[in-house]
């Protein structure tokens, strides 16, 4: 399992055992975070950029388990806009994720792992 997958996979087993243990009735807030430092120098194609760009902004996000729903909205329509059907495909469902009435950090949680998963299938273990 790559590094992402395991970092996402971990998280959403996390926010699972947290949500067992809560009385509420209203999902907790997720914490904002600030935007993602790229891991590593970006390839030459303009496509490539993009589509590796906004792997590395979801792995950031699933590995501080940020489920805050602005940053994984921008995360998935930067997704939706890939070359690559896969992740334009897990971009879509990040988005609804983020966009659903209540928004459930778990959902958030495993459209960050389809995302990871799309990423590694596109261009192999990360960090991208």
């Amino acid at each position: 399992m790559t590094r992402a997958r395991t970092a996402v996979a971990l998280s959403a087993a996390l926010l699972l055992a947290l949500a067992g243990c809560s009385d509420d009735t209203e999902p907790a807030a997720a914490p904002t975070s600030t935007a993602p430092v790229p891991l590593s120098p970006a390839p030459a194609t303009s496509a490539a950029v993009d589509d590796r760009a906004t792997c590395r902004a979801n792995a950031d996000a699933a590995g501080k388990v940020d489920l805050d729903p602005t940053t994984n909205l921008t995360n998935g329509l930067l997704a939706v806009e890939s070359t690559q059907a896969g992740i334009a495909a897990a971009g879509r469902k990040l988005v609804a994720a983020t966009s659903a009435d209540p928004v459930v950090n778990v959902d958030i949680a495993k459209a960050q792992l389809d995302l990871a998963e799309a990423c590694s299938e596109a261009f192999g273990d990360g960090p991208w």
